[in-house]
C-alpha cells in the first residue's frame, strides 16, 4: 500500500503552545469530571429519579457513543478545513455548544414529572455529542504538532498537569461552591442544591469555553499532508486498522480498565463521603489529597519514563493503583484510609494517563507506516468512547446496586446493604480493575514497534 506524504516542521514546541495544550485539557477535564463526580448524585438527589433508572441514563448514554463517535472520528478524517487542519478548528467551532449543552445538562426544569428523564436524556445526548467534537484536538493534537517520543512526553506532562487542574476546579472548587450556593444543612445535606448546581454548572461552562479558544490560538498542527497526497478512509477501513493494531488494542483496553478503576471511585465518592463518612465537605479533602499526589508525581514522569521505559511505567502505575485500595480495604470507613487511597490514586494517575496519550500518540504513526493511511481522529474519537463507556458502565452498575440495596435520597442513613455497596465501589472492585490493568501492561510492546518504525525511516 502506497505511504502517505507527510509536510512537517520539528521546531520545538514553546511554553506559550504548551500552556494552551494544558488549558485546553484543564477546560476538558473540569467538564469531565464534574459528569463522573456529581452526575449520578445530581439525579438522584436532585432530579429525584430513582438510582436504577438513573443508572440506566448512563447505560443509554453508552449505546449513544457507540454509534456518535466512529462516525465523528470517521467525519472529522475525511474533513479536511481549509487551512489544511483536520483538528485544531474543532476546539473553535464547538466550545459554545458544548458549554450551553452542559449547563442545560445540570439545569432543573418545571415540567411534569414524567418528562423529566426524556428532558434529561436528550439534553444529554446533545452535550455528548458536541462534547466529542470538542475532544477531538485533545487527543489528535500532540501527534501532529509534534514529532519524537520526547517532544510527545513533554506535551503529555503539560496535558496531564491541566487534566489535574481540571479535577481541583471540579471537585475541590465546583463542590464548595456548590455547598456555599445551595446552603448546607446542619445534618450535612444540601438545601438548595437545583441553583447549586445551575451555577455551577454555568461557572464551568465559561471555563470550558476560555480554555478551548485559548488552545485554539496557541497551537498548530505541524504534520500535514503534502498537497494532493490526502487520502479518504471508509469507516469500516478505519475500524479495520484500529482492531488489526496489537498496539491499539493493548492501549485501549488499559485505557479502559483504568477509566474503570477511575470511575468506580469519582462516581460513588460524594455518596460515600456523605452516607459512610457523614460528612459530604470530606469529598474536597480526599480529593485534595488525590490532586495533590497527582501535581507532586507530574514533574517525574518524563525522568521516570526515560529511564525505565513505557512498559515498565504502565506496570508502575497499575501497581500503585491496585496498592492504593489495600489499607482502604480494611479500613472503609476511616478517613485516614480514604486519604490514602486518593494520595496513591494520584501519583498512579500521572503516570497512567501519559502512557495512555504518549502511546496513543504513536499508535497513529504506527498505523500510518503500516497502512499508509493517518486517522489520528478517529483514534482520539475512539478513546472518547472508551472513557466515557467506563464512566456509563460504572454509573450503571452503581445505580442498580444502589436500587437493589434499598437506596433513597430521602434517608439520612442508609441501609447497610447500600453502605457496604458504597465501600466496595470505592475500594475492593476498582482494585480488581487496576489488576485488569496489570495483565494487560504485562503484554505491551509499543515501544518494540517503534523502534522498528524508526529503523525502517532512517533506512537502516
Amino acid at each position: 500500500m502506497a505511504k502517505i506524504a507527510i509536510k512537517s516542521t520539528a521546531e520545538k514546541i514553546g511554553l506559550l503552545e504548551k500552556l494552551g495544550f494544558g488549558a485546553f485539557a484543564m477546560a476538558l477535564d473540569v467538564c469531565t469530571n464534574f459528569v463522573s463526580t456529581f452526575l449520578l448524585f445530581f439525579l438522584t438527589d436532585v432530579l429525584g429519579i430513582t438510582p436504577g433508572l438513573a443508572g440506566s441514563a448512563s447505560l443509554i448514554g453508552t449505546v449513544w457513543d457507540g454509534v456518535n463517535d466512529p462516525l465523528v472520528g470517521f467525519i472529522s478524517t475525511n474533513r479536511r478545513f481549509k487551512n489544511g487542519e483536520v483538528a485544531r478548528p474543532y476546539a473553535l467551532w464547538f466550545a459554545v455548544p458544548t458549554a450551553v449543552m452542559f449547563v442545560l445538562t445540570f439545569t432543573v426544569m418545571d415540567i411534569p414529572a414524567h418528562f423529566v428523564f426524556a428532558y434529561f436524556i436528550t439534553v444529554y445526548l446533545l452535550y455528548d455529542l458536541c462534547r466529542t467534537f470538542n475532544m477531538i484536538p485533545s487527543g489528535s493534537m500532540t501527534t501532529l504538532a509534534a514529532r519524537g517520543v520526547n517532544e510527545r512526553i513533554s506535551l503529555n506532562v503539560f496535558v496531564s498537569g491541566g487534566s489535574g487542574i481540571g479535577v481541583i476546579l471540579a471537585t475541590l472548587g465546583c463542590w464548595p461552591l456548590i455547598n456555599t450556593l445551595s446552603g448546607v444543612s446542619e445534618d450535612g445535606r444540601l438545601i438548595n442544591p437545583r441553583y447549586g448546581f445551575f451555577w455551577g454548572a454555568v461557572i464551568v461552562g465559561c471555563i470550558l469555553i476560555f480554555g478551548s479558544l485559548l488552545h485554539y490560538f496557541t497551537t498548530r498542527e505541524r504534520i500535514l499532508p503534502e498537497a494532493g497526497s490526502e487520502q479518504k478512509v471508509s469507516l469500516k477501513e478505519a475500524i479495520v486498522l484500529l482492531f488489526g493494531c496489537r498496539e491499539w488494542v493493548e492501549n485501549t483496553l488499559f485505557a479502559l480498565f483504568y477509566n474503570f478503576s477511575i470511575a468506580f471511585v469519582t462516581s460513588t465518592i460524594v455518596y460515600y463521603a456523605t452516607y459512610v463518612l457523614g460528612d459530604s465537605g470530606a469529598v474536597t479533602l480526599i480529593m485534595a489529597a488525590y490532586i495533590l499526589a497527582t501535581m507532586v508525581a507530574l514533574p517525574f514522569v518524563s525522568m521516570i519514563h526515560k529511564k525505565i521505559g513505557r512498559k515498565k511505567t504502565m506496570i508502575l502505575s497499575a501497581a500503585l493503583l491496585m496498592l492504593s485500595k489495600v489499607y482502604f480495604v480494611f479500613s472503609p470507613a476511616s478517613m485516614a484510609a480514604a486519604v490514602v487511597n486518593g494520595l496513591l490514586v494520584g501519583i498512579g494517575v500521572a503516570f497512567s494517563i501519559n502512557a495512555i496519550n504518549t502511546n496513543r500518540a504513536e499508535i497513529a504513526d504506527i498505523i500510518g507506516w503500516r497502512k499508509g493511511k493517518r486517522i489520528e481522529n478517529m483514534i482520539s474519537a475512539i478513546n472518547s468512547t472508551v472513557s466515557k463507556v467506563g464512566l456509563a458502565l460504572c454509573s450503571f452498575a452503581i445505580g442498580m446496586t444502589l436500587e437493589i440495596n434499598g437506596y433513597s435520597s430521602e434517608l439520612a442513613v442508609q441501609s447497610q446493604g447500600t453502605i457496604s455497596a458504597i465501600e466496595a465501589f470505592m475500594g475492593i472492585v476498582p482494585m480488581l480493575t487496576a489488576a485488569l490493568m496489570l495483565v494487560v501492561a504485562l503484554r505491551v510492546r509499543i515501544e518494540d514497534s517503534v523502534r522498528i518504525m524508526n529503523r525502517e525511516k532512517e533506512g537502516k
